[in-house]
């Protein structure tokens, strides 16, 4: 008897956890997530002057196109539920280093431990926030949430370009799928301007040179959005961003901007696999494709403005067969008042890519990737180009050592060999380097 007592207790104490666990809203407890990419081109120098010419910009995409050789990042959260019903989320992404171009470190460290000293950036916090949701007296679906954020962020499967984000300080609520939030950035990117004029990524660097304007002239959006529209076969989102920055003086830097957006996403036009199809357009403090805000934000002319088109995502063509693939087109027009970064006439980038990954098993795949881009400037003598429109090709081989084959799979090893070639004679892929290249090197890669 007191045998099946215990059973029957083991029983109801299960199917009690069940019905609790059926209720939560939030994953209870603490998680751990993370990325790392780490990278090695055989050969490179990795001084700063040469990242500048490896950024992709939408000029290439592929294994070899990233100044990041140790990027690594860790995101904490604790969820909890509580028996009134609501729920909390405390999320905390770190980040080891940061660079120009984005994430990662620009060196390759050695045994010394103090490689840090070259650069400002080491570990650092990229997103701190609390949510709170379907507090009894808010509608049921209803959260608030404060902190540091990357809110609603988008970047591209082969270019790796992120162009819509949210990126700052501050807060906001949502209702299901539509949401409010007001999010704060101050400009810069990380660098400061040394006594010589010229950027600089050294510690030695402590921004004692920027003026009070400077300092203070802190840029605002606010987002409002509706997601997960359904209609023709597929998901529409839709974003408006309404943008402005505080102290500026000049008449023609911008001081306010709007950013509107539409995102489409379906099966792979028809077939079986994912697209996401995104318009967008941005204009004044906007105009960095209407839908990307952070520090960048600021150095903007009145009349600029962007039309911003993108699509991409994988087909699944057979078991074995998976091929990924973009286009994107960015236009930048000043509208006759004044140049975009020194092109009188405005600026357009198009990119088109493909990456076909074959699975030979399950823990060894093939894969490619080649891009084509063309970046057309006003005129032809604009940043001392040979010509208005310059073309750049890349391609890269790689086989795939992976637990999981598949097209996402993760973690893998890819040594990887690279093509690069421009149109333009006078731009270097690398420092004392040529127009056209070949590259090795192998590449690290997980996320969990």
């Amino acid at each position: 008897m007191k045998k099946v007592s215990v059973i029957a207790a083991a029983v109801a104490a299960t199917l009690a956890a069940g019905s609790a666990f059926a209720e939560d809203k939030v994953q209870q407890g603490w998680q751990v997530n993370g990325y790392g990419h780490l990278l090695y081109n055989v050969g490179q120098s990795l001084a700063l002057n040469e990242s500048y010419e490896h950024r992709r910009d939408y000029r290439a995409a592929g294994t070899a196109f990233s100044g990041n050789p140790n990027q690594v990042e860790f995101t904490v959260t604790r969820g909890d539920n509580y028996e009134n019903g609501a729920w909390s989320k405390y999320v905390l992404k770190t980040e080891y280093g940061n660079n120009e171009g984005g994430n990662g470190r620009g060196f390759y460290g050695s045994s010394s431990g103090n490689e840090g000293h070259l650069e400002t950036g080491q570990l650092e916090f990229k997103e701190a926030y609390v949510e709170l949701g379907d507090l009894s007296y808010l509608s049921e679906g209803t959260s608030i949430w404060a902190g540091k954020r990357y809110l609603n962020r988008q970047s591209g499967i082969i270019t790796k370009e992120f162009w819509k984000q949210s990126s700052g300080v501050g807060g906001g609520v949502q209702y299901n799928n539509t949401g409010l939030a007001v999010v704060s950035a101050d400009s810069g990117e990380g660098s400061c301007t040394s006594t010589n004029g010229s950027e600089d990524y050294y510690t030695s660097c402590k921004n004692t040179n920027l003026d009070d304007q400077q300092r203070s002239t802190t840029m605002t959006s606010v987002d409002l959005y509706y997601y997960g529209m359904e209609a023709l076969g597929g998901r529409f989102d839709f974003d408006a961003k309404i943008m402005t920055r505080a102290n500026v003086d000049d008449s023609d830097t911008a001081d306010s901007g709007y950013g509107l957006g539409v995102t489409y996403s379906r099966d792979y036009y028809g077939f079986d696999g994912w697209t996401l199809t995104a318009v967008t357009y941005g204009k004044g403090v906007a105009a960095n494709r209407g839908m990307n805000f952070g520090q960048w934000s600021g150095n903007w002319q009145k009349d600029d403005q962007s039309i911003f088109v993108t699509s991409y995502g994988v087909a699944n063509v057979t078991d074995k067969l998976q091929l990924g693939t973009e286009i994107t087109y960015w236009n930048l027009d000043n509208n006759e008042t004044n140049s975009v970064w020194g092109s009188e006439d405005g600026l357009s980038r198009l990119i088109v890519g493909a990456t076909p990954s074959y699975k030979v098993n399950d823990n060894f795949r093939m894969e490619a990737t080649f891009s084509y881009a063309l970046e057309s400037l006003g005129n032809a003598s604009d940043w001392g180009r040979e010509s208005a429109d310059t073309s750049f090709y890349s391609a890269t081989v790689a086989p795939v050592f992976t637990v999981n084959a598949d097209y996402w799979g993760r973690p893998q090893i890819k040594p990887y060999v690279a093509y690069m070639s421009s149109s333009e004679s006078s731009y270097k892929w690398s420092n004392g380097g040529d127009d056209s290249e070949v590259r090795f090197g192998i590449e690290a890669e997980i996320w969990f």
